[in-house]
C-alpha cells in the first residue's frame, strides 16, 4: 500500500488541530503582537545614547522610547501594520522613516543612523554591541535597499547570488526559499523586494528546515504617496569576452524592461504596489562534443554555439488594506510566463535534441491579521498557485546516447504537459508573557499534479564502454593481439564500420561493436498524483536573564503517501553574553558631517550625568535540533507511472533485440522477445530523512566597528534516500557476455525493480568564520567555511555500486565543497556614486569516476574501478590522480565514491552606479532642538559642518555591472567516465556563482558587462 487512506490522514489532521487548541492559552488577552527594535548609531558607527525615538501608527497615536547605553531601543506589543518613525539626539539631524512594516509574531530589526548637525554637542557614544536575541545571530545576513543594490539585476544571476550568500548547500536540494512566509517560493524580481534574510535563527521550530542555507524574502508594500520608476537593462556580446570553450565569441543579447508604481488607494486605509517586467534574451547554448565524421568515421570535435531565444514576462500586484481597527488584509498576485525556442541542447547534446519549452505560473497570496484585543493577535496566510509547463520535441527520431561523447537523435520528451496546483494554509498566534515570547501555529500544504509525459516513447540506444579485439589501421583484427578496453565512441565507430561491411549483428558484437542497451517506454503517458502534509509547532524565546536567552521549540510533521507518523522535532537554542556589565562610558564627540573635507577633529568629551550602561561585546550561542526532509511527490508519481500497468518501460540488453540497431522495435513487439518490464516502487518503510544538528558559536565585537563570529556545526542525517535495483543479479552470478545470465531474487520474469529506500546516512562537519563591518558609508561582509560531508547515498539520482552491499558507498557527498568563501562590500562615494563588489570562491567539487560499463547486470553504468596493483595489466589507466583498473578481481580495493575533485572556482563581480537627483527642492526636516540641559559648544577652530543635502523628487540611476571581472576561465567538473574519449577533461565552464546558469562566465561570455538605467520618482 503506497499511502495511508484519506480518512487516516484526516484523523491525523483533526488530532493536530485538537492539540493546537489544547495548547493555546485559555485567555488570548495575554497574547502579544509584533515588535520593532534597533540600534541608533552615528556616521562612524558609534552608539548614540539617550536618543529620543517616536513611533506613530496610521491613526497618529505615538509611542516613545529612549536609546539605552547600548544605543538600543525597542517597541513591544505592536499591532501589525505600518508605522512612521522619527529619532533625534542632541548634535544630530532628525531622522525620519515612513511606513515601516511590523508583522505579527516577528521582531522587525531596524537600525538607524543619525547625521551629525552643524554644531557639535556633548553626546555619549560607544561601540556597537551584539545581542543575545534568538534572531540576531551574527552570522545571519540581512539585505535591504543598499545591500541589494550590490547584487546583479538579472533574475537568474540575482537568484544565484542569493544562493551563494547562503553558503554551501546543506543537502541535495540546495537552499530553502520562503517568500513572505510561504514555502515553495520563486525568487521575485529584485525591484519588488524590501528585505532578504539569510541564515537567520537556525533552530526556530517555525521553520521546516534549519536556518542555515535558508533564504527569507519580504516584498515591498504599498505607500501613502505615489512612487514609481521605469528601468532598462542591456547586455550584448560586444561587451563580453569570449567563452573559453567556444571557438568564437557567440552571439548574445539581453534586453530587460521593467516598471513599478506604488501609492495610496485610500489615505491611511489602503495602498497598492504594481510591478511589470519583460525580458527578451537572445542567449545561446555551447555544444562541445566528440562525434564521428560521416564519411571517414574518424573522431572529430564538434564545437558549435546555437542561439536559444527566450522571453519571459512577469507581473506582480499587491494591496494592503486596513479593513477596520481589528482587521488588516494583504493580498498579492503574480503572473509569470516563460518560453524558450531551443531547450535541451548544449554540452554533449547536439542540435537535433532540441525541444521547445513554455511555462505559465499564477500565484495568489492572502494574509489576514486580526487584533483580538490590544495585546492579542492572530494571523492567517493562504497561498494558491497554478503552474502549467509544456514541452514539445522538434523531431520524433529515436535517441542515440554515446556515453559522455555525444547525444543525438530526438529529444524524447514528446508532447509533454505538466499542470501543478498547490495550496498552503498557515495560522499562528504569538504573545508575550513576562520574559517569554511564545508562538504557536500550524501549516497545511496540498499539491495536485497532472502529468502527461511520453518520455522515451521513441526509444534510446546507448553505447557504453566495453572490450574488443585489437584492430589495425584498416580495421582488421590483429592476430594474437588479444582484446583491449574500448571507449563508448570506439564501440559506436566499430558498429558503423562493420555494418557498412555487411557483417551480421552477431559478427559486429564479436568485433567489439553493437549498442550496449536499448531503453524504451510506451502505454498511457498520463498520471495524476496528490499529496498533503501538515506541520505544527510551538516556539518560546525565554530571557532567563538580561544576558542569557534560551529558545526551546517543538515541531511535528506528517504527510500522506508514506507510512511514517512519528516525525517529532524538538529544538533548543541559547545565547549567553559573559561580558554583560555596567559602568559610565566615555566617548569622543562626533566630528563634522561627512563630506566636509576641511573639518577639524573634535575634542573628546564626557557626557556629564549620562547614565551608566551595559553592553554585550561577547556572545556564546548554540543549539540542537531535529529536522525532517519531506518525501517529494515526484517519487509517488514515478511509482504510479511505472507500475507495469499504466505505462510500460523496458531496458533491454538482449543481443537479439540490440541487433536490430539502428531500427527501434515497437514496444508491443518486445513481448515477443520475452523482455521483462522495469518497474519503480516505494519501499513500505519509506520515511523522510531525519537530521540531527548541533552547533556552537562565539560572536565577538572587535575594534573598528568589526563583528566576528566563529561557528562549529555538526549534523548527522539518517534515512537518506537511495534508489536500488532490488532484482539485480546476485553477486558473482552475472556474465556480461551473456546478458540473460544471473540469478535474480524475484525471478527473471520480474525484470528490474527500482525501489526508493530510506536507509542511507550522511555526516557533516563545518567550521565557519564570518566578519562584517559598517563604518560611515562602507558596508562589508566576508564569510569562510571549511566543510566535510560524507554519505553513502550516491545522491538522489544515484545508484549503489552493488545493490546488495553498500559498504563501498561511503565517500564524499556530491555537494561536498571543502572550502567556500564569499565577500560583499558596498561604498558610497561623493556625487551619488556607489561601488559594490561581490566575490565567490570555492575549492573543487567532487565527481565520481566510473568504468562506464554495466558488469553486474543492474542496468546502471555506475561501476567504479579499483586501485591498480599491476600497471602492466591490460585496461589499466594511469592518471595524475592514480592508476585505475576497470576490471578488478575479487578482493581488489574499489576506489571511493566521488574520488575525483574538480578545479577551484573564483568569480569577482563589480558594480558601479551613479544617482542623479533632480526636480524641485524638498525642504529637509527640521533638526530637533537640543534639550536645555545640554550646552552646544563648537570645537575650537572647527569649521561648520556641511548643510543637509537638498532632496529632489526625481532620480536617475546609471549602473554598470561586471560579472567575472578578472575574466578567469573557471572549469567545470571533468568527465569521470573512463569509457569516454573526454575522460578527466573539462568540456565546459563552471557556474557563475556556485549554482548559477551557464558555463564559465555564463552563456553570454566569460566576462559580462551589463548596463542599466532607471528613472524613479
Amino acid at each position: 500500500m503506497l499511502a495511508p487512506t484519506i480518512s487516516h490522514f484526516l484523523r491525523q489532521l483533526m488530532a493536530c488541530t485538537v492539540l493546537l487548541v489544547i495548547l493555546s492559552p485559555a485567555s488570548l488577552a495575554q497574547q502579544g503582537t509584533g515588535a520593532l527594535k534597533g540600534t541608533v548609531t552615528d556616521p562612524a558607527g558609534g552608539l548614540i545614547v539617550s536618543a529620543k525615538v517616536i513611533l506613530r501608527d496610521a491613526k497618529g497615536a505615538e509611542r516613545k522610547a529612549t536609546s539605552n547605553s547600548n544605543g538600543g531601543f525597542e517597541f513591544k506589543s505592536l499591532p501589525p501594520g505600518f508605522y512612521d518613525l522619527t529619532a533625534a539626539a542632541p548634535g544630530f539631524d532628525q531622522f525620519e522613516e515612513k511606513r515601516i512594516e511590523v508583522r505579527s509574531g516577528r521582531t522587525t530589526p531596524f537600525d538607524l543612523q543619525l547625521n551629525i548637525a552643524s554644531v557639535e554637542q556633548s553626546v555619549t557614544v560607544d561601540q556597537k554591541s551584539l545581542s543575545t536575541d534568538a534572531d540576531r545571530n551574527a552570522d545571519a545576513v540581512v539585505l535591504r535597499e543598499r545591500e541589494l543594490e550590490a547584487l546583479p539585476s538579472d533574475p537568474d544571476a540575482f537568484a544565484s547570488a542569493l544562493q551563494a550568500l547562503a553558503g554551501p548547500p546543506q543537502g541535495e536540494n540546495g537552499p530553502q526559499i520562503k517568500v513572505d512566509g510561504f514555502s515553495n517560493g520563486q525568487i521575485p524580481p529584485k525591484e519588488t523586494i524590501r528585505e532578504v534574510r539569510i541564515n537567520q535563527n537556525p533552530y526556530s521550530a517555525e521553520n521546516e528546515f534549519p536556518g542555515w542555507g535558508g533564504i527569507e524574502i519580504f516584498t515591498q508594500p504599498g505607500s501613502d504617496k505615489f512612487h514609481g520608476g521605469v528601468g532598462f537593462q542591456f547586455n550584448d556580446e560586444s561587451l563580453n569576452s569570449r567563452n573559453p570553450y567556444s571557438a568564437v565569441r557567440a552571439p548574445y543579447q539581453q534586453r530587460s524592461f521593467n516598471g513599478n508604481l506604488t501609492g495610496p488607494i485610500k489615505a491611511k486605509r489602503a495602498s497598492f504596489s504594481l510591478f511589470m517586467a519583460r525580458n527578451a534574451n537572445d542567449t545561446n547554448s555551447l555544444i562541445n562534443a566528440t562525434i564521428l565524421d560521416e564519411l571517414t568515421l574518424k573522431p572529430v570535435q564538434f564545437n558549435q554555439t546555437i542561439i536559444t531565444p527566450q522571453v519571459s514576462t512577469n507581473f506582480t500586484g499587491r494591496a494592503d488594506v486596513k479593513v477596520n481597527k481589528q482587521h488588516t488584509l494583504v493580498g498579492s498576485f503574480e503572473y509569470n510566463q516563460f518560453s524558450q525556442a531551443r531547450q535541451g541542447i548544449g554540452g554533449f547534446a547536439l542540435p537535433s535534441r532540441a525541444y521547445r519549452g513554455e511555462r505559465r505560473y499564477y500565484g495568489l497570496q492572502l494574509t489576514e491579521t486580526t487584533i483580538l484585543n490590544e495585546k492579542a493577535i492572530n494571523e492567517t496566510r493562504l497561498q494558491i498557485t497554478h503552474g502549467v509547463y509544456s514541452q514539445t520535441a522538434l523531431t520524433a527520431l529515436p535517441a542515440l546516447n554515446v556515453a559522455d561523447s555525444f547525444f543525438s537523435g530526438g529529444s524524447q520528451v514528446g508532447l509533454a504537459a505538466n499542470t501543478q496546483n498547490r495550496a498552503e494554509l498557515q495560522n499562528f498566534t504569538s504573545w508575550s508573557s513576562g520574559n517569554h515570547f511564545l508562538k504557536i501555529g500550524g501549516r497545511l500544504r496540498y499539491v495536485g499534479i497532472r502529468s502527461i509525459a511520453p518520455s522515451n516513447f521513441g526509444g534510446t540506444y546507448t553505447f557504453g564502454g566495453g572490450t574488443g579485439p585489437v584492430l589495425d589501421a584498416n580495421d582488421q583484427v590483429v592476430p594474437g593481439a588479444g582484446t583491449i578496453a574500448i571507449n563508448s565512441l570506439e564501440r559506436y565507430r566499430r558498429t558503423l564500420v562493420f555494418q557498412r561491411q555487411g557483417l551480421t549483428a552477431a559478427q559486429v558484437r564479436i568485433l567489439g561493436g553493437g549498442p550496449t542497451q536499448l531503453s524504451i517506454a510506451g502505454g498511457n503517458p498520463e498520471v495524476s498524483v496528490s499529496q498533503r502534509d501538515i506541520g505544527f509547532y510551538v516556539q518560546d524565546e525565554w530571557k532567563l536573564r538580561p544576558n542569557f536567552t534560551i529558545s526551546p521549540g517543538f515541531r511535528y510533521e506528517n504527510q500522506n503517501n508514506i507510512s511514517s507518523d512519528l516525525n517529532f522535532a524538538p529544538r533548543i537554542g541559547f545565547a549567553w553574553s559573559p561580558s554583560f556589565g555596567g559602568g559610565k562610558k566615555k566617548a569622543a564627540a562626533p566630528s563634522a558631517a561627512s563630506g566636509s573635507k576641511d573639518a577639524a577633529p573634535a575634542k573628546p568629551a564626557t557626557a556629564a550625568g549620562s547614565p551608566g550602561g551595559s553592553q554585550n561585546k561577547t556572545v556564546v550561542r548554540g543549539g540542537f535540533g531535529i529536522f525532517y526532509n519531506r518525501i517529494a511527490e515526484d517519487l509517488t508519481m514515478q511509482a504510479l507511472r511505472f507500475n507495469g500497468v499504466n505505462q510500460r518501460q523496458y531496458v533491454v540488453s538482449d543481443p537479439a533485440v540490440l541487433g536490430l540497431f539502428p531500427a527501434v522495435p515497437q514496444i508491443n513487439d518486445l513481448a515477443a522477445f520475452a523482455q521483462p518490464q522495469t518497474r519503480r516502487v516505494l519501499n513500505p518503510e519509506l520515511a523522510p530523512s531525519l537530521s540531527l544538528r548541533g552547533s556552537v558559536s562565539l560572536e565577538q565585537q572587535l575594534p573598528y566597528h568589526l563583528k566576528l563570529s566563529v561557528t562549529y556545526s555538526h549534523y548527522r542525517t539518517l534515512r537518506n534516500l537511495r534508489s536500488t535495483n532490488i532484482n539485480a543479479p546476485l553477486g558473482g552470478t552475472y556474465n556480461p557476455a551473456q546478458p540473460s545470465s544471473g540469478i535474480r531474487p524475484l525471478g527473471q520474469g520480474a525484470g528490474n525493480v527500482i525501489e526508493w529506500q530510506s536507509n542511507a546516512t550522511q555526516v557533516s562537519n563545518s567550521l565557519s568564520l564570518n566578519l562584517n563591518a559598517t563604518h560611515k558609508k562602507f558596508n562589508g561582509w566576508i564569510s569562510y567555511s571549511f566543510n566535510k560531508t560524507n554519505s553513502d547515498d550516491g545522491g538522489v539520482s544515484g545508484s549503489p555500486f552493488d545493490a546488495y552491499d553498500f559498504s563501498n558507498e561511503w565517500g564524499r557527498a556530491s555537494f561536498d565543497t571543502r572550502h567556500f568563501l564569499w565577500a560583499n562590500s558596498s561604498y558610497q562615494l561623493p556625487l551619488g556614486v556607489s561601488v559594490n563588489t561581490f566575490i565567490v570562491a570555492n575549492s573543487g567539487n567532487p565527481f565520481n569516476i566510473t568504468t562506464g560499463r554495466d558488469t553486474n547486470g543492474d542496468t546502471f553504468f555506475v561501476e567504479r574501478p579499483a586501485f591498480a596493483t599491476d600497471l602492466s595489466k591490460p585496461g589499466v589507466i594511469v592518471t595524475p590522480i592514480g592508476a585505475f583498473d576497470p576490471n578488478p578481481v575479487p578482493g581488489q580495493q574499489i576506489i571511493p565514491r566521488n574520488f575525483g575533485e574538480g578545479e577551484n572556482f573564483l568569480s569577482v563581480s563589480l558594480g558601479l552606479s551613479r544617482t542623479i537627483r533632480f526636480g524641485p527642492a524638498i525642504a529637509p526636516a527640521a533638526a530637533a532642538a537640543p534639550p536645555a540641559t545640554v550646552t552646544a559648544a563648537a570645537a575650537p577652530g572647527q569649521k561648520p559642518a556641511a548643510k543637509p543635502a537638498i532632496r529632489r523628487p526625481y532620480q536617475l540611476q546609471l549602473s554598470l555591472n561586471v560579472s567575472n571581472l578578472l575574466n578567469r576561465a573557471n572549469k567545470g567538473n571533468p568527465i569521470g567516465n573512463m569509457s569516454s574519449p573526454s575522460f578527466l577533461k573539462s568540456v565546459g565552464g563552471s557556474n557563475i556563482f556556485f549554482f548559477g546558469p551557464g558555463g564559465a562566465g555564463g552563456p553570454g561570455g566569460n566576462r559580462q558587462i551589463t548596463l542599466r538605467v532607471r528613472l524613479s520618482f
